[in-house]
């Protein structure tokens, strides 16, 4: 098993909560590592909701279920039977003692409003993404983000970055790309292997944890839409648009959209609430969380089919921004991510925050760094003068190169630790 860097962080709080909570999209290996936590430090058994007479109990009694299952144990695929955690929060108030339950679930049960509240103050949240680049790699957890907040100068913060090894990576990025990070196709070979194994997670995905959760009236038009928001990965989103080419009435479309970011299929970064009033664009982008997904759905076998379709720079993009909200999840929970966007069309791709200070951060899949990028940059340090610490030029070059004082740009296996 190649380790997640979520393993540490969730055995620690398995010795300060009663209950540890882990979620994360389906199939992205939330039960592997479950069963991996389970040993000399943490020896509990485990129940999963996929045996029939387990759910079937869940379902019938929960308070049966719970009060029966000695702890510490693991509980599987909760969203299936959500009023299972009412029945923990009788027992962990009857029994304040740490690690007795770690739950899974392959929705955000914290946002559905049945469960919201239900173990607020007694459990840990960690959501388990796909793997990320470093990660399948294993190496250590970058440290970049910290280091862009804590140097002080451009100087000191080229003392702490890794010397380059002049090795083009992008072969490297664009099999991370075409394949995600889901660990069943990540580590697949074969284009056709990992086709199939979309295909089948997406049939699994509308047929089981949709229903699971909440009543779909027409699975062909979720299925569509699900297509349709593939297509717009990177880019604003615009609900009237959606809704129109996917036939659905608005409030459904709306109800459609929450389902996917619940069910971590899809994830909203916000602009920033900058004090600039109305120049600046208040609409939020749209990301698939999954680069392999997203190829899929847009029927992309090979990069030539990508640069075919003119959309390399939008899923490079997706790819980066789902790269960063992974570090930030295991690097510090008090990371902020959004995007800087005017009317007028300047835009800066990333705003990290982290303790009221900013960091900028424009994407680009060139080799070479043009004027158009510093523009923006310029425009976005002018606009958040006092805020913005320094800006970064995330890019497919293989060296690091200072641009201005406050202006790096910094090839993609460095700034992930590769």
């Amino acid at each position: 098993m190649i380790r997640r860097y979520l393993q540490h962080s969730v055995l620690e709080s398995l010795k300060h909560f009663p209950v540890v909570l882990l979620t994360g999209a389906r199939q992205v290996g939330k039960s592997t590592l479950a069963q991996e936590l389970i040993g000399k430090n943490w020896e509990a058994r485990y129940l999963t909701l996929d045996d029939r007479a387990v759910l079937d109990a869940a379902l019938r009694d929960p308070e049966g279920l719970i009060s029966a299952t000695p702890t510490p144990v693991v509980l599987d695929d909760i969203q299936r039977a959500p009023d299972l955690l009412r029945a923990i929060k009788r027992r962990v108030d009857r029994e304040r003692i740490a690690g007795q339950y770690l739950l899974t679930g392959s929705a955000d049960l914290m946002t559905l409003a049945s469960v919201s509240e239900t173990l607020a103050g007694r459990v840990a949240l960690y959501t388990l993404m796909p793997f990320g680049w470093p990660e399948r790699m294993e190496r250590p957890i970058p440290t970049l983000l910290k280091e862009l907040f804590e140097a002080q100068t451009s100087s000191a913060l080229l003392k702490k970055l890794p010397k380059t090894t002049g090795v083009d990576t992008r072969k490297m990025i664009v099999s991370c790309i075409l394949g995600g990070g889901y660990p069943d196709p990540a580590l697949m070979k074969s284009s056709e292997m990992r086709h199939r194994w979309f295909d089948s997670y997406r049939q699994t995905y509308l047929e089981r944890d949709l229903l699971s959760i909440k009543s779909i009236e027409n699975i062909p038009d979720f299925n569509r839409l699900l297509s349709l928001v593939a297509f717009r990965t990177g880019g604003l989103l615009n609900l009237s648009d959606l809704s129109r080419e996917s036939g659905l009435p608005f409030t459904t479309l709306r109800r459609y959209m929450n389902l996917l970011e619940v069910t971590y299929q899809v994830f909203l970064l916000t602009p920033y609430p900058a004090n600039i009033g109305k120049r600046l664009v208040k609409t939020p982008k749209l990301f698939m969380n999954d680069t392999g997904m997203a190829c899929y759905l847009r029927g992309i076998d090979d990069w030539a089919a990508l640069e075919h379709q003119g959309q390399v720079g939008a899923m490079v993009e997706t790819w980066a921004a789902s790269e960063i909200l992974k570090l930030m999840t295991v690097t510090d929970h008090r990371f902020h991510f959004y995007f800087w966007r005017t009317h007028a069309g300047h835009e800066v791709d990333f705003l990290i925050e982290f303790g009221g200070k900013l960091v900028a951060i424009e994407v680009k899949w060139s080799s070479r760094v043009d004027e158009s990028v510093l523009s923006s940059l310029e425009r976005c340090h002018d606009a958040l003068a006092g805020k913005l610490l320094r800006s970064v030029i995330l890019y497919a070059g293989t060296e690091i190169v200072p641009l201005s004082p406050k202006i790096t740009a910094i090839p993609f296996p460095v700034f992930f630790g590769i």
